[in-house]
């Protein structure tokens, strides 16, 4: 027995750990991880008496307040700013008739206008007036370039009608600078020549009627131009470009064509 017990190891200068070091070691580390989490829990704390007092409740009838910055003043759109050049333009010319042709007649040059403008400005400057008459031609009114145009003209198609504004602004252009026949050409789009035509056939005295044919030609030839870039149909283009030399049908009627 005694033997027994002095071969148990003694406890030494080398300290062996005992069963009650592992629970005091352990019951720090618990304590101070307890003590971490005390923060924490003292904000959820704070979180939830703040929630408590404030309920919600008391907001779900207010609409949400919309925060509003300075905003830039919205520039002009460029389809405005053309829409307002192209009624300046129009509105240059005198449109004299019922609502219907003046309509008519504003539809037409918006296709010249939008085809070309500089054409819409050749054409706006040859002519003051255009009115509805019974006869299609061209002749000056108290000093006035006047485009007539009867309804048969103007209410065949849109395009057929813009071209007949251009045949008339043609004869208008040729009148008022009184020069001779031979060398001109019809202007492009965009281009101004010097006319070598006589005036319309009937507002003037011809030398001859070979002058008075070749001044219709050539403001049919224009007129032809027009046409094609307002979107005329094919046999309205042919119409115009095939007439006989002695055909004043497609750019007159009424008094031109009794008396070609």
């Amino acid at each position: 027995m005694l033997q027994a017990i002095s071969r148990t190891p003694a406890y030494g200068s080398r300290r062996v750990p005992r069963p009650m070091d592992d629970i005091e070691n352990k019951s720090f580390f618990r304590t101070h991880k307890v003590l971490s989490l005390l923060p924490l829990l003292a904000l959820g704390a704070a979180v939830f008496w703040y929630v408590s007092k404030y309920k919600t409740e008391e907001y779900a009838g207010r609409e949400p307040v919309e925060v509003t910055f300075g905003k830039p003043a919205p520039a002009a759109q460029p389809a405005v700013i053309a829409e307002q050049e192209e009624a300046r333009a129009i509105s240059a010319l005198d449109i004299q008739g019922p609502p219907e042709f003046k309509s008519q007649v504003t539809g037409a040059l918006k296709l010249i206008w939008m085809a070309d403008r500089e054409t819409f400005l050749f054409i706006r400057n040859q002519l003051y007036i255009i009115r509805n008459e019974d006869k299609t031609d061209f002749y000056m009114d108290a000093g006035q370039p006047v485009a007539a145009i009867s309804n048969n003209h103007a209410f065949r198609t849109m395009p057929w009608c813009a071209g007949i504004i251009a045949h008339q602004s043609f004869h208008s252009y040729a009148k008022a600078r009184g020069v001779k026949k031979n060398s001109f050409r019809p202007p492009s789009p965009g281009t101004e020549k010097v006319l070598k035509v006589e005036a319309n056939p009937m507002s003037v005295k011809y030398t001859s009627l070979d002058a008075m044919l070749e001044g219709e030609r050539q403001a049919s030839e224009f007129q032809v131009k027009v046409l094609r870039a307002t979107g005329a149909s094919r046999a309205d283009v042919k119409r115009a470009e095939k007439r006989a030399p002695r055909d004043f049908t497609t750019g007159h009627d009424g008094y031109y064509s009794n008396n070609p």
